[in-house]
């Protein structure tokens, strides 16, 4: 959308006209001519003695990006300007932002120059609209304070109460002194690592030793339960919500509980309510693959299209591995989730004729028929066992080699790996 269009739409749409916060960087729009651009803005606030009247925040892409900028002088105008600099990382863009007053759930505005901005993406708030724009765009707007500022034609009051406007942002696309890093934080492996010894303590709550996943049992996969058939959009997001819920990224039982509660169920239209086939409740999705784990029982999620489209976070692809999920069939795949899918052990399949979607019933036990012959280019069959008695055969494709077919197998690529190592 136009900038020059943007003010009348926050006020046809009811957005909160106060901007809260812009913030700028994480992977997308870090480079270097990104915050060249920002910084020149960042250097005229600085001249034209303005202030942010929103919270602004800059991340920078990488130790590399944020050296040569602190090198350069560029992180030094942020400073100045009043912003604050963030450590190299995905930032807030998934979360990673100690957000004060988000656990209050109230609507409020703000920009980023991130590459996604799903609910409850940025800080855990559904009530936060977040709007993507430029990383020189947000600059600007914090200075404005406003939803309805157009920094390209309105003035601003400065702290001398003088009436000052703008200029375009520059940039160089390149540090004309070239890139520089001391450290990169890169480290090496040890040359043995047969003796070293992770020590995690069995109490912490976010920490957690990865154990390998359970090889292929060589038969095929029946009695299968559905643990949610996903309607519409179904993003990283929904299958493994960031926000607060990353602070469990490195304890996977943990950060499982989130795992589908932001996905759409079919049968009921709600977020995060599945039906536990075992008792006939409706319950978060977590709870329903443990119970189904539990009783000795693998599931099946269903999806539609480009399912799986997002970050790539392997988490959203572990998370329902660790649950005991075996099989994800959807009438389309984000090329990065299905990769990940398997690289996990899991089955990604999609149906062979999308409508065989709507064959899909709450009741339903799920076969998967053929694994015996698992082969590049060659369906899978998908028996549908309904609640009456009744059963479709359905048909569903696949995109794996023969390298990714062994991952299956072995259980997990890491597994396979590691079994060629020791060979």
């Amino acid at each position: 959308m136009p900038i020059s269009q943007f003010a009348q739409a926050v006020k046809d749409n009811g957005y909160p006209e106060k901007l809260d916060a812009g913030l700028i960087g994480s992977c997308t729009n870090a480079f270097y001519e990104d915050l060249d651009r920002s910084a020149s803005l960042a250097r005229q606030a600085v001249e034209k003695k303005l202030k942010p009247k929103s919270e602004f925040y800059v991340t920078p892409g990488s130790e590399q990006v944020r050296y040569t900028i602190e090198r350069d002088g560029q992180l030094e105008l942020f400073n100045r300007m009043g912003a604050i600099v963030l450590a190299n990382a995905c930032g807030p863009c998934i979360g990673q932002w100690a957000r004060a007053g988000a656990e209050k759930q109230e609507k409020n505005s703000i920009i980023t120059s991130f590459n996604r901005n799903f609910a409850k993406r940025a800080d855990g708030n559904p009530n936060t609209h977040a709007f993507v724009a430029s990383p020189e765009i947000v600059t600007a707007m914090v200075l404005g304070g406003s939803m309805t500022f157009n920094p390209l034609t309105d003035s601003l009051v400065n702290e001398e109460g003088q009436s000052v406007k703008l200029d375009e942002p520059k940039g160089a696309e390149l540090p004309p002194r070239g890139f520089d890093v001391k450290d990169p934080g890169y480290q090496a492996p040890a040359a043995d690592g047969s003796a070293i010894q992770v020590a995690v303590n069995p109490d912490s709550k976010r920490l957690q030793l990865l154990q390998p996943f359970a090889r292929w049992e060589g038969t095929d996969l029946k009695g299968l339960k559905l643990l949610i058939k996903a309607k519409g959009k179904c993003t990283t997001d929904h299958i493994s919500m960031a926000g607060p819920w990353l602070r469990f990224r490195g304890h996977l039982d943990n950060i499982s509980n989130n795992c589908f509660i932001g996905a759409i169920n079919f049968a009921n239209d709600k977020a995060n309510s599945v039906k536990n086939q075992l008792t006939g409740e409706y319950v978060p999705p977590p709870d329903a693959a443990r119970a189904y784990k539990a009783a000795g029982f693998g599931s099946v999620v269903f999806g539609d299209e480009n399912y799986g489209e997002g970050s790539s976070r392997e988490h959203a692809a572990m998370e329902p591995r660790h649950l005991r999920v075996r099989a994800v069939i959807a009438r389309s795949f984000a090329r990065i989730h299905e990769t990940n899918l398997k690289k996990q052990g899991m089955l990604a399949l999609t149906f062979a004729n999308k409508d065989d979607y709507d064959k899909v019933l709450e009741d339903d036990s799920i076969d998967i028929v053929g694994l015996d012959r698992f082969a590049p280019g060659k369906p899978l069959t998908i028996v549908l066992h309904h609640a009456d008695g009744t059963q479709d055969e359905i048909k569903a494709t696949h995109s794996y080699n023969q390298t990714q077919i062994e991952w299956f197998k072995a259980g997990s690529a890491l597994n396979l790996i590691k079994a060629k190592e020791l060979a």
